[in-house]
């Protein structure tokens, strides 16, 4: 008999999730197995305690506030514990997924978190091409799908850089905001504001429904002090090319869109940010201080 192929491509994972769960009685039981697999539609555990299948589980992750619903599909002995397959149902899987019981994108591609975005766009290539639906030796459309939508959020910096937050990954500077032209007095402030408009231009083209950023995460993509961020935002709402929402969310307005296309030409370093890759590497020959771009001023 040929062995049933899994209907969910499933990622390894390693973190102690809590089950709530009550018996025909209305008793409370629970416990804390140790998630080892993970898809869009459920998790495999391991656990100490046998539960019955057709169970109602509550799932927590520790390290967020939500609790999601599910049911447990299989229990299984395995080598003195019990192997648990819990499913969550359709109304629950995007509420799984906003509370962080999502596979892990890093995983999906098999790179570290701290892969450079060359690195990102050449894994992608190759693992693309292999799991592609058209490919008849190794074509997996559900794998593929997940490869695209992994690659989507990995290859954006802004939305790398939330993704990792969320992770409790340290958020790493974007190399570009290095140069020199953004630490220098006058120039480095022109530069700055020109950088975050760009980065904002980024966002509010790629992720309409949420345009903005944070304070935090500027500061941390750009690696400036805070007190020099909120003299550069300050001076961009004043003209009025940013505003500010609920918080320190920050997003692009017309008028800052006009500005951003008028004033980043095609050679220009910061229109590694608008552009299709969204990054620009320090080892790129522009970075030499012969040919460093002194960006439009804005004013």
């Amino acid at each position: 008999m040929s062995k049933m192929k899994r209907r969910h491509y499933r990622v390894p994972v390693s973190y102690e999730v809590v089950f709530y769960w009550e018996d025909a009685s209305g008793a409370v039981y629970t416990t804390r197995p140790r998630a080892r697999d993970i898809s869009n539609s459920g998790l495999r555990v391991e656990s100490t305690v046998a539960i019955q299948p057709g169970t109602h589980v509550c799932l927590e992750v520790p390290r967020h506030d939500s609790a999601i619903e599910t049911v447990v599909r299989y229990c299984e002995p395995e080598e003195g514990a019990f192997r648990i397959g819990v499913e969550f149902d359709k109304e629950q899987q995007q509420l799984a997924h906003a509370a962080g019981f999502s596979l892990d994108y890093y995983e999906i591609l098999q790179l570290s978190a701290v892969a450079e975005m060359e690195t990102i766009h050449r894994v992608y290539r190759i693992m693309a091409a292999r799991f592609h639906p058209d490919n008849p030796d190794s074509g997996d459309p559900e794998r593929f799908l997940l490869l695209s939508e992994a690659y989507r959020v990995l290859s954006d910096p802004v939305q790398r850089a939330q993704y990792d937050r969320q992770r409790g990954e340290p958020t790493r500077a974007l190399p570009l905001f290095q140069a020199r032209a953004f630490v220098d007095e006058k120039e480095g402030e022109h530069n700055r504001r020109l950088g975050v408009l760009c980065l904002l231009y980024t966002q509010r083209r790629r992720n309409p429904e949420r345009p903005t950023i944070g304070l935090i995460d500027l500061e941390e993509m750009m690696s400036i002090p805070r007190e020099y961020l909120e003299f550069t935002l300050w001076y961009l709402k004043q003209k009025k090319y940013v505003e500010m929402g609920q918080g320190a969310d920050f997003s692009l307005t017309a008028e800052g869109v006009d500005f951003v296309e008028e004033h980043t030409g095609a050679k220009d370093l910061l229109m590694r940010l608008i552009g299709p890759a969204g990054n620009a590497s320090a080892e790129d020959p522009v970075w030499a201080p012969s040919t460093a771009p002194v960006y439009a001023t804005v004013q």
